[in-house]
């Protein structure tokens, strides 16, 4: 994984060196194919970056020639491959449950994992968006990748490599782009309209009700950390679906919708409450962020005479002591608690929703699950982390 912004290691020095050697010469066109095509997969090696993509890179390189790399080195990889330095435990969950859904699927390996690197790629360029929009510092634990690279690089970015992602969706999608495309707009649309509520609220610095907030996750969920969680659920797995063996399966949106509530809430309980998630993030960083979460809508909506926590947002960013206090005015409102029961709850309907579906129980799905819960109902305060 790149640690820093630093420059091409020698050998791959020496590798472009045989690049811009052979696009001078026009009678060496098809060396100067294989020297390209060889340096961008030693780079992406080199970067930990997947190869699903690398298809209309590799086009646009052998057209402009091998500077061209450099530029797209500069304007579309660096911000993105910044981002993925600070993992993320939520958008691993993501993956897993998405890999998951391919019990039912069957996808073949080769198309699965094109499909799931795709997949993973729209989440990626995500993080970086949904940073930018958030007015993030630190994810977790690192500048954004907007304050290292400046948001006009980082917005380039995000559309670049968008566009580079849909293009090679469409090729691998085949005699189905043609829906595939306008399931993709709708979903964007409405991913687009859940956001653009979460960032009212927050800008307006009015606590939404919790139908607001059912609003908003049902038009977003799982934008990744960036947790605007269902409608990019349901894109991941409407993209694995499209080299699915059989028949296409035609998912449960509530099942979907039921994950990716499951997931927003589990992202903004952990955030708040779990001392190992304050270790590899800046402790609390939701409240940094002013981000009305599920426990905060509680918290504010339960006790509507109580001012202090309005309060306290409105002061952002918060001292680790005020952030203490804010936690422990959530935990006497009760709101860890209802929470934790509202997350049980919808683990329950998800499991109801599967045997619902004839499909055969889902031995991986389950075990996420499992795993997340089993982690939610052994966490340990943060008192003693510091």
């Amino acid at each position: 994984m790149l640690s820093n912004p630093s420059p091409l290691s020698p050998d791959l020095l020496v590798l472009f060196g045989s690049c811009s050697a052979t696009a001078t010469n026009e009678h060496s066109h098809r060396s100067l194919l294989a020297n390209v095509e060889k340096f961008v997969y030693c780079m992406c090696y080199e970067l930990n970056w997947g190869l699903a993509n690398l298809a209309p890179v590799v086009q646009m390189l052998c057209f402009h020639g091998a500077f061209a790399w450099v530029l797209i080195l500069q304007q579309y990889a660096r911000p993105i491959l910044h981002s993925l330095q600070a993992g993320s435990e939520n958008r691993n969950i993501s993956k897993q449950f998405v890999r998951s859904f391919n019990f039912w699927i069957r996808c073949p390996k080769n198309a699965r994992k094109t499909f799931i690197e795709i997949g993973d790629g729209f989440q990626e360029l995500f993080v970086v968006s949904d940073d930018i929009l958030d007015e993030t510092i630190l994810r977790r634990g690192i500048p954004a990748a907007h304050l290292v690279y400046g948001i006009a690089l980082s917005v380039h970015a995000t559309i670049h490599r968008g566009i580079l992602l849909l293009q090679n969706l469409l090729c691998c999608a085949g005699d189905s782009k043609d829906d595939t495309l306008d399931d993709l707009i709708k979903l964007g649309i409405k991913f687009c309209t859940g956001q653009g509520l979460e960032i009212y609220y927050r800008k307006t610095e009015k606590c939404p009700t919790f139908d607001d907030f059912r609003v908003i996750m049902h038009n977003t969920i799982l934008q990744t950390p960036v947790s605007e969680s269902t409608e990019t659920l349901i894109w991941a797995v409407q993209i694995l679906n499209l080299c699915a063996k059989n028949e296409k399966i035609d998912f449960s949106a509530d099942l979907c919708e039921k994950i990716g509530q499951f997931q927003q809430i589990y992202d903004d309980y952990i955030n708040l409450h779990n001392p190992k998630y304050a270790a590899v993030r800046v402790f609390c960083d939701d409240l940094d962020e002013g981000k009305f979460s599920y426990p905060i809508i509680h918290g504010v909506q339960s006790h509507p005479d109580d001012h202090r926590l309005l309060d306290m947002l409105k002061k952002r960013p918060l001292d680790v002591e005020s952030k203490k206090l804010f936690v422990d005015i959530l935990e006497s409102f009760g709101s860890f608690e209802h929470t934790r029961k509202v997350l049980k709850e919808l683990k329950d309907g998800i499991f109801d929703d599967v045997d619902k579906m004839n499909m055969g129980k889902n031995p991986y799905l389950e075990r996420v699950l499992q795993n997340v819960f089993d982690n939610l109902e052994t966490e340990i305060y943060y008192d003693g982390c510091d």
